[in-house]
């Protein structure tokens, strides 16, 4: 069962009705979660700041409330909240301009997470071996990410409850959708994007070689797709091995199956998945991309994007 609590300007706690009308949106690639809830009209209700949704004692979403809006019209009288994930505050507020020699994991959370209501953090404590500037411009957000990517290799992540996993998304759940015995669906529609996957990036490492260095995709060969792209690695600030990324990205971002579901099915981002349906098949080593959750007077439904990786990359 849903329960929604929230906290006023004056840090009191009200709990409030299970609403009308709920959207959820989270995204592998968008940091911060968005939630929408209207209920019948609250009178005298305070100015709020915090959200918190939890299901059967599990948080399913804490963040910051960005609007509060009353609805008047001549079906209903609603109250509407819109919030977003604790990492909003994180890409809403720019740093301070520092540069950080060999900087540790507590350091980066005590100057860009402690100050902004974040309170803890999974992954190991760790020192980054070089130097990290932050320059003007930068968000808290940027910040982070950019220490993360150099010291752990992963994007980070701010999980439902608050607290960012440092070694980014990470879910030990299974979703087996299926209509005779897993988790039933009402649609499915699998889509294979040739049109996004590269076949080749050449890289010019030197300005004297030109584009001499070629980075391929076998899969992508196979499939008789040609889609080129040229990297300058001349540049200090480019390393070679963004092609690869490149590559990796166009793979992601090839192939994707969207199920849709009159289950709830919030806290999955990033859960390994299969589909077996009776006309394309089974479909195994997929995870969960994105959640879109609609919940309405008529029912509730859960859009879920899956994806899979190809790591046929080769130099």
């Amino acid at each position: 069962m849903l329960s929604f609590k929230a906290v006023d300007i004056h840090d009191r706690e009200t709990e409030l009705p299970i609403p009308s009308y709920m959207t959820v949106n989270r995204d592998e690639n968008v940091p911060a979660d968005d939630i929408s809830v209207s209920f019948p009209v609250i009178r005298d209700l305070p100015e709020l700041c915090e959200l918190t949704v939890s299901e059967d004692n599990e948080i399913i979403f804490h963040g910051q409330i960005d609007e509060q809006q009353t609805l008047v019209s001549d079906e209903a009288v609603m109250s509407r909240l819109v919030a977003r994930s604790m990492a909003a505050v994180l890409l809403d507020n720019e740093s301070k301009p520092v540069s950080y020699y060999c900087p540790s994991t507590s350091i980066i959370f005590s100057r860009h997470l402690e100050p902004f209501g974040i309170n803890s953090y999974k992954g190991k404590e760790t020192v980054l071996k070089e130097t990290l500037n932050i320059i003007k411009g930068m968000t808290d957000w940027q910040a982070l990410y950019s220490f993360c990517m150099r010291a752990y290799g992963k994007a980070p992540r701010v999980e439902s409850d608050g607290t960012v996993n440092l070694n980014g998304i990470q879910c030990d759940k299974r979703i087996y959708f299926s209509n005779t015995d897993g988790t039933a669906y009402i649609s499915l529609k699998e889509n294979n994007k040739r049109c996004n996957t590269l076949s080749d990036v050449w890289v010019k490492l030197s300005a004297g070689d030109g584009y001499i260095l070629n980075i391929v995709n076998e899969d992508a060969g196979k499939k008789k797709i040609k889609r080129e792209r040229y990297l300058d690695a001349t540049n200090s600030s480019v390393s070679p091995t963004v092609a690869e990324t490149m590559i990796r990205s166009s793979v992601d971002n090839s192939y994707e199956l969207i199920v849709v579901s009159t289950e709830r099915l919030l806290n999955v981002l990033g859960a390994k998945a299969v589909v077996d349906d009776p006309y394309i098949g089974k479909r195994e080593d997929l995870y969960v991309s994105s959640i879109y959750y609609n919940l309405t007077p008529d029912g509730e439904r859960t859009t879920v994007t899956l994806k899979r990786r190809n790591e046929n990359v080769d130099t």
